[in-house]
């Protein structure tokens, strides 16, 4: 019995003994056998690719699995290959471009050994004619049909057809089929091309096309200034000065404010009336805030002024543009003064802007010039955040290049030009407008503002474009800077 037994006992270690032994060395195995690695993809069409990897020793086979997501649990595929390399050219193409994951394991007997996960993008189809849809005077609006696997695209804007020199290279954001820019001159020849991208991989420019701008149907110069009626001395004597200097810079319409009520006002509608351009003051203004235009240019429609508060008022005036028929609102500001009364000015202009509302009630394109007594400059700006949200821009930001934008336009009587560029003065426009440009006006010489110095403020001058309707052509495309140059 004990033999039996003991017999039983060295059949059992054997046994046990044998599956340590292969359990070790299948463990051996594994940790031995290496992964499949340095993996490439070289994408070769909209629906093949070439997939490569570094082969492992005593490897039996590879098992190559692709899918739409990193997890590889989406329109999966399985191809077992010997060799290290595989041609796929039976892939899906997508629309919009999409990456697309795929990892290597490496077969040893019944071991597998995976490797990394990695990406590839496909090849974008070729790119389909494009075609110019709309143009304006500053820019245009191209459309093409969508391309497979484009996830974004190039767009190159040139002066010249060989694309040299001064080119402007942009890529969309998103994937939509079109690309609308508003950076352009007037009545300028363009030449523009598109290819596809889709991530790593970008496909060919298309053929360009070339589009001329149209001209400039009716630019005019808007313009405001506190003039400093009552509170400043000398006032007939500057008033002469500051008129022929409005005239002298080609002003079409301009808002004075502080402008003088019944002890002044005559004085004012009387200086500021006529000169070259033939100046007249529009109906329905008051309280120190008038509104001047050309005849020549503008038909006033109607007109009028409401208090918004602490004893402020705004003037208002529509006008007809002579050249297109495009009507407009001129809205003539001047809110609280004072470091510390931003609250006051808000209220002011939750007044302002909910009349105008009313008044403005076809949504007519409107513009608010005037002294708000803000600026970005200062820690609290109610005045310019309200603006924003109500869709209007100051037109300081939206000139290429703003003239005398270093000054501050609020300054005292005397000779010295504080120049930190704090605006307290504005002409906010609606998005109809384009702003061709913009400048400070000053009268200066050597550094200093000439004598005599006729108002604590500067007048600003902002030339704006307000075309026909039928010349829309929406909101500039999204877009980022490619190779470094200026873009949208």
């Amino acid at each position: 019995m004990r033999n039996r037994g003991l017999g039983l006992s060295l059949v059992v270690t054997a046994v046990v003994g044998t599956l340590v032994v292969g359990l070790l060395v299948t463990r051996a195995l594994t940790a031995s056998a290496d992964p499949p690695t340095h993996l490439a993809a070289t994408a070769l069409s909209p629906t093949s690719v070439e997939l490569e990897w570094q082969p492992t020793d005593d490897a039996d086979a590879y098992v190559v699995l692709i899918g739409s997501d990193r997890a590889l649990t989406k329109d999966t595929r399985k191809i077992r290959v010997k060799k290290p390399t595989v041609t796929l050219s039976d892939l899906k193409p997508s629309t919009p471009g999409s990456d697309r994951y795929y990892r290597v394991d490496a077969v040893h007997g019944d071991d597998v050994v995976p490797s990394r996960t990695r990406r590839f993008t496909l090849k974008p189809a070729a790119m389909p004619a494009v075609k110019v849809d709309k143009v304006a005077a500053d820019g245009v609006r191209l459309v093409w049909k969508p391309v497979a696997n484009a996830r974004q695209y190039d767009v190159d804007i040139a002066r010249s057809k060989d694309f040299t020199g001064d080119v402007t290279s942009v890529r969309t954001l998103g994937s939509e089929a079109r690309f609308v820019t508003t950076s352009m001159a007037a009545g300028t020849r363009y030449w523009l091309r598109v290819r596809p991208v889709n991530g790593d991989s970008v496909g060919a420019f298309g053929k360009p096309v070339d589009v001329k701008t149209r001209m400039r149907e009716a630019a005019f110069n808007v313009g405001t200034w506190n003039v400093c009626s009552e509170k400043c001395s000398g006032y007939s004597s500057r008033a002469r000065i500051m008129a022929d200097f409005l005239d002298d810079n080609a002003i079409d319409i301009f808002a004075l404010q502080e402008a003088g009520g019944k002890r002044v006002g005559a004085t004012t509608n009387a200086i500021f009336t006529g000169h070259s351009q033939g100046y007249v003051r529009a109906s329905g203004g008051a309280k120190a805030r008038y509104i001047f235009y050309r005849p020549a240019l503008f038909t006033q429609k109607s007109g009028g002024y409401f208090a918004v508060g602490h004893g402020r008022h705004a003037t208002w005036a529509r006008f007809v543009l002579k050249a297109t028929g495009r009507q407009f609102i001129l809205v003539d500001v001047h809110l609280e003064n004072g470091h510390g009364n931003d609250a006051k000015r808000a209220s002011e202009m939750r007044v302002l802007l909910s009349r105008m509302r009313s008044i403005n009630d076809r949504g007519l394109p409107i513009i608010y010039a005037g002294d708000f007594n803000s600026g970005r400059h200062r820690g609290k700006d109610s005045p310019g955040a309200m603006m924003r949200s109500a869709g209007l821009e100051d037109s300081v930001e939206l000139a290429k290049d703003p003239v005398n934008r270093q000054f501050n336009s609020g300054h005292t009587m005397g000779t010295g030009v504080p120049s930190s560029g704090a605006y307290v003065d504005h002409i906010f426009v609606s998005n109809e407008f384009s702003v061709v440009g913009w400048k400070q006006l000053v009268r200066m010489a050597g550094g200093r503002y000439v004598r005599p110095v006729v108002s604590d403020h500067n007048a600003l001058r902002a030339t704006v474009a307000l075309d026909a309707a039928s010349v829309t052509i929406g909101a500039p495309t999204p877009t980022t800077t490619v190779g470094g140059l200026t873009g949208e």
